[in-house]
């Protein structure tokens, strides 16, 4: 009877183990399934989210140093065109170009330098897609930091605008990267913008007569 009893506690004591591993193995799955499905719908979100905030930061930062560095040098947009009054020639005037993206690049790395001090917080709940929740649950932080220098350079075009009409444009092409550090994810984003100098329409003589050339084409 004794014997029978021994085998029925170790019968139990193993059938508890096996159960107790069963469970074990069964929560662990459903915590990886969990985990899964939670990245795979609310990560995206938040890189969404991550990267329409990151852009508006650059935007503001690029705003602000292009306002500086005209008011600092200062410049006024009539600076980068250079005209000829002789033979009514227009050019872009590329010292004070270069003189303001060398400006603008420095303004620009100087402000960039203070963005990892910077936490930006996301709700959770504005991942989950639903008015109610936008601005509840727990906040998740997540830090912007520079990836190498700003790189700058410029651009002109003449583009007929109509008869004996040209559009004169200069412009800026900013460029750099930015690396979002999240507790869920880590990534690089490019982020670019054009900076117009220049858009005017330059007019001249009236021709007696004008022939049509179908389209417009651009003049270099």
């Amino acid at each position: 009877m004794k014997k029978l009893k021994k085998k029925f506690r170790k019968k139990n004591k193993k059938s508890g183990a096996l159960i107790l591993l069963f469970t074990f193995v069964f929560v662990f799955f459903i915590t990886i399934l969990s985990l899964k499905q939670f990245e795979k719908q609310i990560v995206p979100s938040l890189q969404e989210i991550s990267h329409t905030r990151s852009m508006a930061i650059a935007n503001e930062i690029i705003n602000h140093c292009v306002q500086t560095v005209l008011t600092d040098l200062p410049l006024s947009t009539e600076d980068f065109l250079t005209i000829t009054e002789t033979n009514h020639t227009y050019t872009a005037n590329t010292q004070q170009i270069n003189l303001f993206c060398t400006q603008l690049n420095n303004e620009i790395n100087a402000a960039m330098q203070t963005l990892p001090n910077e936490r930006i917080l996301i709700p959770l709940g504005a991942a989950l897609d639903s008015a109610f929740f936008a601005n509840h649950g727990p906040k998740i932080p997540f830090t912007l930091m520079p990836v190498g220098a700003v790189t700058s350079d410029y651009e002109t075009s003449f583009t007929s605008a109509g008869i004996n009409q040209i559009n004169y444009k200069i412009w800026v092409n900013l460029s750099f990267e930015l690396q979002i550090a999240n507790p869920l994810f880590k990534e690089k984003i490019v982020f670019s913008k054009k900076i117009m100098l220049i858009d005017t329409i330059i007019s001249g003589k009236v021709p007696d007569y004008f022939f049509g050339t179908g389209q417009n084409k651009n003049i270099y």
